[in-house]
């Protein structure tokens, strides 16, 4: 009788163990089947994220719950005047980024004595830059040599990028058809989806609801809070490069973007070298204006919008976004910009959850057993 429960016993434990090691092959699988996939099924949650509270508004109040029409109707939206302006905004950016490239060219082959003749009329400059260049004259080759060959190969690799364009449409088109397809099918089912997400979590619906409802805030934080804010401050940059006529104007519209992020110095990294370019050429008038709309409103626009986007219910360390933007560019391109924050937002996520799941229930037992 003994020996019969053993081998039962056995059996059912060569059973679990066979059915274990095939749901991770299985469940392996899957996610190497999707690895393809990654970037698009990325793009069409940080869309769908963005653009579910406006498609949850027209369906109610314009299709009476129809979830297809309402849909189809948000993403033709989209397409019209999110999708089609930005096309030509990127192609317009790629003619100008091919520009500045171009004009990097000739910088390889003169040296720094050649740039300081061209200061004499501005002889305040020239003073200044000549007497720091006597300083650091033995250094002067290496340093002319150095910078040589670094734009060279910034030329060189920025180039050999631009001529593939063409590549890149193709690709982008492809990749922007099944976005749209994967973004569909997240309106219409994203309610299911996440409370399909929401069943494996185990706990009572409330514990549910306040995770939820504490995941939603960081999220909100980590996009609206810091991205959209910094797409902002890059927009209003934008609005005063194309004003005061500066070359390569969309091109200091994106590095302002991504200076936004970095603490401290922010956006100033990109409009205060803006502002000495403007003084070295004598536009006095246009730096005077930089400047002040810089510090005014480029500068201080995030202490007002943060507050109307999120609140003052999360707060989020400057640092960290920048690293989680950094290490999303670095990993993933175009996409770390937002997966990099995103990515952090739900690391955050799971702090929360073991703070309100474990640390509180293990507070609660030892309150019971001290009492």
């Amino acid at each position: 009788m003994n020996i019969k429960r053993n081998f039962e016993t056995n059996c059912k434990k060569t059973g679990f163990w066979i059915i274990l090691v095939l749901s991770i092959f299985i469940i392996i699988s899957f996610i190497y089947l999707l690895t393809p996939l990654f970037r698009i099924i990325c793009w069409s949650g940080i869309l769908a994220f963005f653009i579910y509270p406006a498609y949850k508004f027209v369906k109610i109040k314009f299709f009476k719950n129809y979830k297809s029409l309402s849909a189809i109707f948000v993403m033709i939206l989209f397409i019209i005047f999110i999708i089609g302006p930005l096309s030509l905004i990127l192609l317009n950016f790629y003619y100008q980024l091919f520009s500045f490239l171009q004009n990097l060219q000739p910088m390889t082959e003169k040296d720094f004595s050649q740039y300081l003749e061209q200061l004499k009329n501005h002889p305040k400059i020239y003073l200044i830059i000549s007497k720091f260049l006597s300083q650091i004259h033995i250094y002067l080759p290496q340093l002319q040599d150095k910078l040589a060959e670094f734009l060279s190969n910034l030329i060189q690799t920025g180039l050999q990028s631009l001529k593939d364009v063409i590549q890149i449409i193709v690709s982008f088109g492809f990749q922007l058809a099944f976005t749209l397809i994967t973004l569909y099918y997240f309106l219409v089912d994203g309610d299911r989806i996440v409370k399909e997400i929401l069943d494996l979590i185990p706990g009572e619906p409330y514990e549910k609801q306040k995770i939820l409802k504490r995941v939603s805030l960081i999220l909100k934080g980590v996009l609206y809070g810091n991205i959209l804010t910094a797409i902002i401050q890059g927009f209003l940059a934008l609005l005063i490069y194309f004003f005061l006529g500066i070359p390569q104007y969309l091109l200091w519209a994106f590095l302002t973007v991504l200076a936004s992020f970095i603490p401290v110095f922010g956006t100033s990294l990109i409009w205060g070298p803006l502002v000495i370019y403007l003084l070295i050429t004598g536009s006095y008038v246009k730096a005077t204006i930089l400047i002040i709309y810089a510090i005014i409103i480029i500068s201080q626009i995030d202490n007002f919008i943060k507050p109307i986007l999120i609140g003052e219910k999360t707060k989020i360390h400057n640092l960290l976004i920048f690293f989680s933007v950094l290490g999303g560019l670095i990993k993933f391109g175009a996409l770390g910009l937002f997966l990099g924050p995103l990515i952090l937002g739900l690391f955050l996520c799971i702090i929360e959850i073991y703070k309100i799941k474990w640390l509180n229930q293990t507070n609660n037992n030892q309150n019971y057993i001290e009492n």
